[in-house]
């Protein structure tokens, strides 16, 4: 017979954050106690199943007003494979002009569907600042 386990969590799926505990033997789910919306439950379920998570960072651009081009992931990968995402943005740069939503990288760690999208449009200046003028003053 496998022991019953107890997972805590703290849903963050609306502001409440409801402090959630799963109960669980093994794979399975018991029972789900702590939420005040219905989201908790599937919140823990997800959690305890396959968390996934997702971020926004930036990556330099060039030809533009400003120095970084803030990108997002189009959508939560799992949890595991982060730092191998974060890999792969970090070795991206992008050239003006971008529009909000364009892709800058397909499939992020290898993962189907997901990709890097600009989260803003940046047009391409005629005269981008010298970056090295601020080193200089």
């Amino acid at each position: 017979m496998t022991t019953r386990r107890v997972q805590n969590y703290v849903c963050t799926s609306c502001p409440i954050g409801c402090p959630l505990q799963l109960v669980h033997e093994g794979d399975e789910i018991v029972e789900i106690e702590g939420q005040e919306c219905n989201r908790g439950a599937k919140y823990a379920k997800q959690e305890f199943v396959d968390p996934r998570r997702t971020f926004a960072t930036t990556v330099p651009i060039e030809g533009a007003l400003y120095a970084r081009l803030p990108v997002k992931l189009s959508a939560p990968i799992p949890k595991h494979l982060m730092m191998a995402a974060m890999g792969e943005i970090r070795k991206l740069s992008a050239r003006a002009p971008v529009a909000l939503g364009q892709v800058m990288l397909r499939d992020v760690a290898g993962v189907a569907g997901v990709d890097v999208v600009a989260s803003r449009t940046i047009p391409r200046t005629l005269c981008a600042p010298d970056p090295r003028a601020e080193s200089r003053a």
